[in-house]
């Protein structure tokens, strides 16, 4: 199994990115480009600890540090309700084993590796296709909740958001997926 693509909103320095990844990746740049970042964002969505941290996220995850909700301007003479930013990382992976296939079925989608695009089910006529494979998707969601004055985070099957309730990826889910989480390295390159 590998990574596949990481999108990533909301988080830290990065206001939005998405990394479509090769299966061998080097991630390489001056301080403060977002490398980090990048590692601490997939270890929110996979690593199985970082959930049992309370809370998952604090004020110094959002982008620019902007957690409490904003107002939007609205068109017309009605003003539009405050909007509360969240973190949202969203990460895809292939490559899955038989044993992986089968406990997550409910919530496979197949991806075409070179359109990107996802399909629910599978198509007969083209899930055959050298670059389509079957792929799990997991989304983090962090907010800040006002009304209980904290943060809060959850990691969920992506295809389970637009349902009613979510369904929850678990630390348990993570730990029978087995994926190997990259290290945050505290080397830095450094400017000539």
């Amino acid at each position: 199994m590998k990574i596949y693509s990481v999108e990533v909103e909301n988080f830290r320095g990065i206001r939005f990115a998405k990394v479509v990844l090769p299966d061998h990746a080097v991630l390489i740049g001056d301080n403060n480009t977002g490398k980090s970042s990048l590692l601490e964002a997939i270890d929110l969505v996979l690593g199985p600890d970082r959930l049992s941290r309370r809370p998952p996220v604090d004020e110094h995850d959002f982008y620019e540090g902007k957690y409490r909700a904003i107002a939007v301007e609205e068109g017309g003479d009605g003003a539009a309700p405050p909007v509360a930013p969240k973190i949202n990382v969203e990460v895809t992976i292939t490559n899955l084993s038989d044993e992986q296939q089968a406990r997550f079925g409910d919530h496979i989608e197949w991806l075409n590796t070179s359109s990107g695009a996802l399909y629910d089910a599978p198509d007969p006529a083209g899930v055959d296709a050298a670059d389509v494979t079957a792929a799990l998707r997991f989304t983090f969601v962090g907010e800040y909740k006002s009304d209980e004055d904290d943060f809060d985070g959850a990691t969920y099957f992506s295809r389970s958001l637009d349902d009613d309730t979510p369904t929850s990826f678990s630390k348990k889910d993570k730990t029978a997926l087995r994926i190997p989480v990259p290290a945050v390295s505290a080397n830095r390159v450094t400017s000539a």
